[in-house]
C-alpha cells in the first residue's frame, strides 16, 4: 500500500462507481525500504489528492495478506490479480470473458513492486493490459483506472449491483454528509429511509463547470504582473464606448 497511490486509486475508485475497495498494509520489508517520511504530511496531501472521496466508499483495511485473503475467501470471492508476467492474460477484446465472476475482487499491486508472490498463487486469474510503448508498466492509479474501465465498459451492469440491504446501510451512512441543518435532515429522510425511490443522475455535469483551481493557486497567479495586466485591459471599456459616451 502506497501512500500518494492508494490515496489516488480511492478518488478512481469513486468517479468511476466502485463502492468496496479494500487496503492491504504493506510488510514489515517493504515499510523499512520505503518508509514514510511524515504520517501529518501524508494525511494532509491525501485528502488533497482525495478530494475527501474516501466518505462516499467503503474502505476495508488489512494488516497482512494473509488476513485479507481469508476474508475473501470466507465470502467466496473470485480473485483477479493484475501482472506482467508470461503466465498472466491480457485483456483484449478477443479476450473477453462471456460474463464477469458474480463476486470478483480486482487486485491491484505497490507501483514499486506489484502484486505479492502470496496473493498471486492465491489469483484464479491474472491480467494485464498490453502497452504499445517503451514504457513496461503504468503508474498504479493509472492501471487501475484502465483495468476497471476496461471492465466496466464490457459489464456496465455491475456498476451499482448491491442488494437492497447495503443499499439502505449506504444512505444511513451517507445521510450526515450530503444534510448541514435539522432542515435538511428533514426534507431528506423520506429518501434515506428508501420510502422515497431517487434515481442516480445520468449525467453530473453542470451547465457552466470552470476549471477547479486552489484558492491559494488562483491568488498567486492573480498576483503575477501580467496576469494583473490582462485582468485589467478586461475591466477597461472599449474605444467604441467612451466615443459613445463623449457624443
Amino acid at each position: 500500500m502506497d501512500s500518494h497511490n492508494h490515496q489516488a486509486v480511492l478518488r478512481t475508485a469513486e468517479a468511476l462507481g466502485i463502492q468496496h475497495v479494500w487496503l492491504v498494509a504493506a510488510n514489515d520489508q517493504q515499510l523499512k525500504t520505503h518508509p514514510d517520511k511524515s504520517k501529518k504530511t501524508n494525511k494532509s496531501s491525501g485528502k488533497k489528492i482525495t478530494k475527501n472521496c474516501a466518505v462516499w466508499l467503503t474502505v476495508r483495511e488489512f494488516s497482512s495478506i494473509a488476513a485479507c485473503l481469508e476474508v475473501l475467501s470466507e465470502h467466496e470471492m473470485t480473485i483477479w490479480a493484475t501482472d506482467l508476467s508470461p503466465q498472466a492474460e491480457p485483456l483484449v477484446a478477443s479476450n473477453k470473458p462471456s460474463e464477469l465472476p458474480a463476486r470478483l475482487a480486482v487486485v491491484i499491486g505497490r507501483e514499486t513492486d506489484g502484486v505479492s508472490p502470496e496473493m498471486l498463487r492465491a489469483a484464479h486469474r491474472r491480467v494485464y493490459l498490453p502497452l504499445f510503448g517503451f514504457s513496461e508498466s503504468l503508474n498504479l492509479s493509472v492501471a487501475t483506472a484502465l483495468v476497471l474501465q476496461r471492465l466496466l465498459d464490457w459489464f456496465p451492469e455491475v456498476r451499482g449491483d448491491l442488494d437492497e440491504q447495503e443499499k439502505q446501510r449506504i444512505r444511513e451512512k451517507w445521510h450526515p454528509q450530503l444534510v448541514s441543518n435539522p432542515t435538511q435532515a428533514a426534507q431528506a429522510e423520506p429518501w434515506t429511509s428508501g420510502r422515497i425511490p431517487i434515481r442516480p443522475l445520468g449525467d453530473l455535469r453542470r451547465e457552466k463547470q470552470e476549471a477547479w483551481v486552489p484558492k491559494s493557486v488562483r491568488q498567486r497567479e492573480q498576483n503575477m504582473p501580467e496576469v494583473r495586466e490582462r485582468l485589467g485591459k478586461r475591466k477597461q471599456p472599449s474605444d467604441d464606448s467612451q466615443t459613445d459616451k463623449k457624443g
